[in-house]
């Protein structure tokens, strides 16, 4: 995966952390190879770490109090911000 495929959120946060750790970003590894093969190969641990955590979200009968449609919006909401951070989720039945 390239840094032009990651979610805006994901890329932010690499990006930031590849800056503190290597103290080049984007830009300069355009310019040089081994700071290419260096960002790619960064790129593709960081998605890799990613794609090996799987959040666990409860079905919406856990959320008693309120209504199928309200728990169906905060399960998905907390869905979409998993997913933008280049997360995985699964519904627990």
């Amino acid at each position: 995966m390239s840094i032009h495929d990651m979610p805006d959120g994901m890329k932010a946060e690499f990006l930031a952390a590849f800056r503190a750790e290597f103290g080049f970003g984007e830009m300069t590894a355009t310019a040089n190879d081994d700071a290419a093969a260096m960002l790619k190969a960064a790129a593709w641990s960081w998605q890799a770490s990613r794609e090996a955590v799987v959040v666990e979200l409860p079905n919406t009968e856990c959320f008693g109090e309120y209504s199928q449609e309200a728990a169906s919006n905060m399960r998905d909401s907390c869905a979409e911000a998993i997913e933008e951070q280049g997360l995985n989720y699964k519904v627990l039945p």
